[in-house]
């Protein structure tokens, strides 16, 4: 019987491209390029540099837009009926452009509730708003 050694075998070559790999890296980060170029973007094609600047400023001044429990409002101190609220706000914005518009709500409020207040506002053309709440205590 014959033998056979290591030596006589056929040997394979096993090489790695690296040249496929390098082109897969490659692709890949110029997609996540693009990508986050065409995220960071959004949105801001259409607006000019300076409506973006005032946008990001803070408010001159603030008033405050206080509901009750009882859902009545006040405005700055004094006591307003929800149909004047839009027509009182345009006035004021009219008069200071920055005003900024602080809404103290009880906690206990519905959420439909304050997206009334904050539709008025924006439709009072009011840029700069905040909403706090307050706990409502049991008596």
């Amino acid at each position: 019987m014959k033998r056979f050694s290591s030596l006589h075998l056929p040997c394979v070559v096993a090489e790695i491209s690296v040249m496929s790999l390098l082109n897969l890296v490659l692709l890949m980060l110029l997609t996540v390029i693009v990508l986050v170029a065409v995220m960071q973007g959004d949105g801001q094609a259409g607006d000019s540099a300076s409506e973006r600047t005032a946008v990001k400023s803070a408010p001159v001044t603030s008033i405050e837009l206080a509901v009750e429990t009882d859902l009545k409002l006040t405005l700055a101190g004094k006591r307003i009926e929800h149909g004047d609220l839009i027509s009182a706000l345009k006035k004021r914005v009219a008069t200071e452009p920055d005003l900024g518009v602080v809404v103290r709500i009880p906690s206990s409020l519905p959420a439909p509730r304050l997206l009334e207040i904050m539709d008025a506002l924006r439709a009072a053309s009011v840029r700069h708003t905040a909403v706090t709440a307050f706990p409502v205590t049991k008596s």
